[in-house]
């Protein structure tokens, strides 16, 4: 089988995104104003020239996160998976993530985007997993039960964030409030020492290396 070169399908993208694209793989990106929404468009490109079909979401400058908002998520994620142990949670985050996007959607009656990457934190990078090493996973599979070094959230049209499984991850760094509502629900530029840095958009890149197991009430 001949070996796939997503880079070489770069013509397929509009103008404007392949810039983006191409400006972030060479490092040129920065943190700061706009940071989150020039690495999730790069995230867009990505899995798009890998042939994800990710899902499309028009950005839009507005904020849904408001204390009726946040408690009608939660309410809805705790008779969902309120249920489920802690290590449950961060096993099958993957698969939690995309079972509760639907229901989160129809709750907030906006489109969400599953979005795969790493986070930083404090200087520290979790959960992370260079793109080369992710795009040779794709090239070549990985072993059956392997673990990868991913973490999944949902993003909103606003550049919100709802993070349902951070907490049971890495509760030792999660703050008071996530930890009670098992879940973050925050704009990206509100967080204070966590940044979230979109590498994929869309189920396209765990469902093609094998790791998302549908959730089943575990």
């Amino acid at each position: 089988m001949s070996e796939f070169h997503p880079p070489a399908m770069h013509r397929k993208l509009p103008t404007w995104l392949r810039r983006l694209f191409f400006a972030h793989r060479s490092g040129s990106s920065r943190h700061g104003a706009g940071h989150y929404e020039a690495v999730f468009l790069a995230a867009q490109a990505r899995s798009i020239l890998w042939g994800l079909r990710p899902s499309s979401l028009n950005l839009l400058p507005v904020r849904y996160a408001s204390p009726s908002t946040i408690a009608a998520i939660r309410r809805q994620l705790h008779r969902a998976v309120g249920h489920l142990s802690e290590d449950v949670v961060a096993t099958h985050r993957f698969g939690i993530t995309a079972a509760v996007r639907t229901m989160l959607e129809a709750e907030l009656k906006v489109p969400l985007a599953y979005t795969l990457g790493y986070i930083r934190q404090n200087g520290q990078r979790l959960c992370c997993t260079p793109i080369a090493g992710l795009e040779q996973m794709l090239r070549t599979g990985i072993a059956p039960g392997a673990r990868v070094s991913l973490h999944a959230w949902l993003t909103l049209p606003s550049l919100e964030v709802i993070d349902v499984s951070f907490w049971a991850l890495f509760p030792d760094l999660g703050c008071a409030e996530e930890r009670e509502m098992r879940s973050l629900f925050m704009h990206t530029e509100e967080l204070k020492g966590r940044t979230y840095h979109p590498q994929w958009v869309g189920e396209g890149f765990v469902r093609r290396i094998g790791v998302l197991k549908e959730y089943e009430g575990w």
